[in-house]
């Protein structure tokens, strides 16, 4: 917390503290990812943040209709969800600090409360995506963390804390989620020895801005309901990946992953065959047998063409490694424009004699 508290120190007018309970994380001390920190539950004393208590429908209100504005009915649609200290208190937070107009803040509603909620967790998923790249896999769900700002009895709420060092004190508030999922197999994440000192800004180059994107596009994949739209999902980031900037067929764009992820010349023409498979390809008969094919365009569920569970789990582990090639590749590179990183794959491919 100390790094946070000196963060703030820096501009305390402009920059806030905010903390979000986070879910089926299994964390013992603090980790760093970047600016973010993520803390083990009852690490933090909110205390000494010195939150404001917001109000609450009470019984006391009468039997009949209660007209609520203002302050009084922001305060109270927070207070509905059940969000409160002994939510953060429980739970495993993300802390980071981050530019709020405070005046707008103080004199805002319930409305602003929610815009806030939500690009406070698009902040934070900065560094979860991170987090779920070198830690999460395609075949096994299970040890997927939760949503950042949710909590365990109300997942489709998020929730944060807003410190302001100024006035030293803090404010509790509260929303509906506009995810409509939550992750539910397993137990969640094992967060032990991890630690990231610098993660990928926009600032840093083409390449790093295209990275971000497809770090939360790779979240997107392991989130995903069913094998059938994770599949679908996978080769989107894939097309993503090979072609950032426009649209290309299979065809074209394989070369452009599998010279990320193959050793040599008989290695990457083995590898490209195999994309036709997992694309378009026909049988001898001329029936089609490319797995996208059969789904995107022919409505077929992924469960259905590959009906042994291992195999499609073997499947998922093959999509991950020619995306965790790219990706990683690209991440090594964040100052690169785009066209240094193509120059990059033409170099590697001419290195295996297949340019």
């Amino acid at each position: 917390m100390q790094k946070l508290i000196e963060a703030l120190s820096k501009e305390p007018a402009r920059l806030k503290l905010v903390l979000m309970p986070v879910t089926r994380l299994l964390i013992e001390s603090p980790v760093t990812i970047g600016k973010y920190h993520i803390f083990p539950p009852e690490y933090v004393s909110l205390a000494e943040l010195r939150p404001v208590p917001n109000a609450t429908l009470s019984s006391g209100q009468g039997d009949g209709l209660i007209s609520l504005s203002g302050q009084t009915l922001r305060e109270v649609k927070t207070s509905i969800t059940g969000f409160g200290l002994d939510v953060l208190s429980e739970s495993p937070l993300i802390g980071f600090v981050t530019e709020i107009n405070w005046t707008e803040f103080l004199s805002s509603d319930h409305e602003h409360d929610r815009q806030l909620l939500h690009e406070c967790v698009r902040n934070a998923n900065r560094a979860f995506d991170i987090l779920r790249f070198d830690h999460c896999r395609l075949d096994i769900p299970a040890t997927l963390p939760g949503r950042i700002g949710s909590w365990l009895e109300m997942p489709g709420f998020i929730g944060a804390m807003i410190y302001t060092l100024e006035d030293h004190e803090s404010y509790l508030i509260a929303c509906e989620s506009d995810c409509p999922t939550s992750v539910t197999k397993g137990i969640g994440l094992d967060l032990f020895g991890y630690e990231v000192d610098d993660i990928p800004d926009a600032s840093d180059g083409e390449v790093s801005s295209i990275a971000i994107h497809a770090l939360s596009l790779f979240a997107e994949v392991l989130e995903a309901g069913s094998e059938t739209v994770k599949f679908v999902r996978a080769m989107t980031l894939l097309e993503f990946l090979a072609t950032p900037d426009g649209f290309r067929s299979w065809k074209k764009l394989k070369g452009d992953i599998v010279c990320h992820v193959a050793h040599d010349k008989a290695d990457y023409h083995r590898r490209c065959q195999r994309f036709a498979e997992l694309t378009s390809s026909e049988s001898p008969s001329g029936e089609q047998t490319g797995l996208r094919t059969l789904v995107v365009h022919h409505g077929r569920y992924l469960e259905e063409i590959v009906p042994e569970g291992s195999n499609r789990a073997l499947l998922f582990r093959e999509l991950q490694e020619f995306i965790s090639g790219v990706l990683s590749d690209m991440l090594d590179r964040p100052t690169m424009s785009w066209i240094q990183f193509c120059e990059y794959r033409l170099t590697m491919k001419k290195a295996m004699g297949v340019a």
